[in-house]
C-alpha cells in the first residue's frame, strides 16, 4: 500500500482515494461492464482497522453454474444509505457470471431517490453468512459479557442532536420481558440493525445487575435471529425505526 493510500485510510484526505487506490477503479470498471442482476445479501462483517470501521457484505448471485457468493467492501457511505443494507434483502449487483461483483449503487440510489452513492471495492473472500461485528465498542463488549441477559421489546427511539445537527447516537426505550422499563442511552445502532431497530421489535439485551433500568442491546445477535423479515428493496423504512430517523 502506498503512503498516500495509507494517509487516506486515516481520514486525512490528502488526495482523492479514487486516484490513489486502484481498487476503486477496478470496482468502477466492473460497474460499467458487468451485467445487471439481482442478488441476496447473505453476510455482513464489520470490524475496526486502526480505529476506522470497515464494512464488508456477501451477496448470493444466481449464475449459469449455480449460486455463487461474492464479497464487496463498502466504504465511505452515508448513514441513511447504508441503513438500507440488511440480511436477506434483495439487492442489485453487476457482475460477469459471478465474477467481478459490485453493488449497483447508481441503480439502487436512483430507486431510493438519493444521490449519495457509497464508494466500494471488490473483495476476494466474502464474509461468512450472517452478521459478524468486531467493531462493538469496548464498553458494550464488557456489558454484553458481564450484564444480565434478557429479552425486551423496543418501545421507541429518539436520535440525539448537537448544535451542528443530528448525531448517530440514539436513545432506545425498552420494555423488558417482565414488563419493567429500561433504556439503552446514547447507543450507536450499527447500519445492519437500523431497519430492525423499530418500535415493536423484540431484541436480546443485557441489563445492569445494579440498575436494571440501564440496558444495552445486542444488535448483532438480534440481526442474526431467524424470522426477521428484511422487506423489499424499495420498501420505506419501518415507522419510527433508526433507518427512518436517519433519512435526511
Amino acid at each position: 500500500m502506498g503512503l498516500l493510500s495509507w494517509l487516506n485510510r486515516r481520514g486525512l484526505d490528502i488526495v482523492d482515494p479514487d486516484i490513489v487506490d486502484p481498487g476503486f477503479k477496478r470496482a468502477d470498471r466492473a460497474l460499467e461492464k458487468g451485467a445487471v442482476a439481482g442478488a441476496t445479501l447473505v453476510g455482513i462483517e464489520q470490524k475496526l482497522d486502526d480505529g476506522t470501521t470497515t464494512r464488508f457484505v456477501a451477496v448470493a448471485i444466481p449464475t449459469t453454474s449455480g449460486i455463487r457468493t461474492a464479497g464487496v467492501h463498502v466504504m465511505h457511505g452515508r448513514a441513511h444509505v447504508l441503513a438500507r443494507l440488511r440480511l436477506g434483502v434483495e439487492v442489485l449487483v453487476r457482475h460477469n457470471d459471478g465474477d467481478a461483483v459490485v453493488l449497483d449503487w447508481p441503480a439502487m440510489c436512483a430507486r431510493w431517490g438519493v444521490t449519495d452513492e457509497p464508494a466500494q471495492k471488490r473483495r476476494r473472500k466474502p464474509p461468512e453468512n450472517g452478521v459478524t461485528d468486531k467493531a462493538v465498542s469496548g464498553t458494550d463488549q464488557r456489558r454484553l459479557k458481564k450484564w444480565t441477559p434478557r429479552r425486551a421489546t423496543i418501545v421507541s427511539l429518539s436520535r440525539h442532536e448537537s448544535a451542528f445537527g443530528p448525531l448517530l447516537n440514539f436513545d432506545v426505550a425498552l420494555r423488558l420481558d417482565d414488563g419493567a422499563h429500561a433504556a439503552a442511552s446514547r447507543t450507536e445502532i450499527p447500519f445492519y440493525a437500523a431497519w430492525l431497530a423499530a418500535p415493536g421489535a423484540e431484541v436480546p439485551v443485557v441489563v445492569d445487575p445494579k440498575d436494571p433500568a440501564k440496558a444495552t442491546v445486542d444488535w448483532a445477535t438480534a440481526a442474526n435471529e431467524p424470522g426477521r423479515l428484511p422487506g423489499r428493496l424499495d420498501d420505506p423504512p419501518p415507522d419510527g425505526s433508526a433507518a427512518a430517523l436517519l433519512v435526511p
